[in-house]
């Protein structure tokens, strides 16, 4: 089987390559990563030999909690920032905020985010407890990342024009939001995790 292996930064014939730009989460470097002939010892192998493939899936299940993390802060913070734009912007006599439509957008985004921090808190909880949390991280992950977008939506939404004007921040957390929806595994990838573990369950209750 696959063999996971810790590759030092000066072994012989591998070299960091370029810097990928990306449409958002760029306080976090992407690069191209070069290996030509590399040999590296056994003394490297990250966990056990032939056991690479579940050393990469045990990183994805726990960094899916990360992200799902990531997504209720990118989903909280536009959220707030637009509420301070409309608190401040007036219409027709009074502050955005004031309408009764707005305020109702603002409702469905806090109560998506709310429960995807719920969900996160429970994912996170399985895991330090050491119990199975496969699925309720891929549960976690794909809820809360597409929270994250429909709430930087809804703040575009809100702020009208200045929601994709460059000088306010609320186009940015709808480009952060994209990639969460994308590492650690899509999000189409969490529903076949889904899909599957319930298949197994149900037969598994069946006597099938």
């Amino acid at each position: 089987g696959l063999s996971a292996f810790i590759i030092e930064r000066e072994t012989p014939g591998f070299t960091v390559g370029n810097t990928l730009p990306k449409i958002g989460i760029r306080g976090s470097k992407s690069v191209e990563l070069i290996l030509e002939d590399v040999k590296v010892p056994h003394s490297n192998i990250l966990g056990e030999e032939g056991k690479g493939f579940y050393v990469a899936m045990d990183c994805y299940d726990h960094g899916r909690i990360e992200i799902a993390a990531q997504g209720v802060g990118i989903g909280q913070a536009a959220i707030e920032s637009a509420s301070k734009y409309i608190t401040q912007r007036k219409a027709f006599g009074q502050t955005i905020m004031d309408f009764q439509g707005p305020q109702f957008m603002l409702a469905e985004a806090i109560a998506e985010l709310q429960a995807s921090r719920l969900l996160t808190y429970w994912a996170a909880s399985l895991r330090d407890q050491g119990k199975d949390y496969v699925s309720s991280a891929a549960i976690a992950k794909m809820y809360a990342t597409e929270a994250a977008e429909r709430a930087s939506l809804t703040a575009i939404k809100l702020c009208g024009s200045a929601g994709v004007a460059t000088e306010y921040p609320m186009e940015r957390y709808l480009r952060d939001s994209q990639i969460t929806k994308i590492y650690e595994g899509t999000n189409d990838i969490q529903r076949v995790t889904l899909g599957r573990l319930l298949h197994k369950e149900t037969k598994n209750a069946l006597g099938l």
